[in-house]
């Protein structure tokens, strides 16, 4: 086997398995649709490298939170995420305690979990299992 043909069977099978990491980790900004009381709803997470997860935007009166994510088993992922509740004047009404668990397959994912609903002194108002399915929108530096 000539060095030219060493290269290119070697080159290859090294960008796969790039490749296949890569697509193991939920890193990246995510259009979440979750189904919530025969309801559906679209939302932006950004998940960090380093364990944070974040709503970029969702519908109101949510729409920002904050949390972290931590990888489960293979191809698997939970995240937790505290979701502020506004009202329409910017008046605090409440948060939204967001656990769920996740199943990846290269750039979507479908979760499953509870939100669990409080009001501005901390009470439950209601917690209620919800489903959601989420597609990885394209990174900026992968645009041309």
């Amino acid at each position: 086997m000539s060095q030219s043909d060493s290269s290119t069977t070697v080159t290859p099978v090294a960008a796969a398995a790039s490749t296949a990491e890569g697509a193991a980790r939920p890193e990246g900004t995510w259009t979440e649709r979750f189904r919530l009381e025969d309801k559906v709803f679209e939302s932006t997470l950004h998940l960090t490298p380093g364990g944070r997860a974040f709503i970029l935007a969702g519908p109101a009166p949510g729409g920002g939170g904050a949390g972290t994510w931590t990888a489960t088993a293979e191809g698997g992922f939970s995240y937790r995420i505290a979701e502020r509740l506004v009202a329409e004047d910017g008046t605090f009404i409440g948060w939204v305690d967001i656990d769920h668990h996740a199943d990846l397959r290269g750039d979507t994912f479908t979760s499953r979990g509870i939100s669990t609903v409080y009001d501005a002194d901390d009470k439950v108002t209601a917690s209620v299992p919800v489903e959601a399915e989420a597609t990885r929108n394209p990174s900026p530096s992968a645009n041309p």
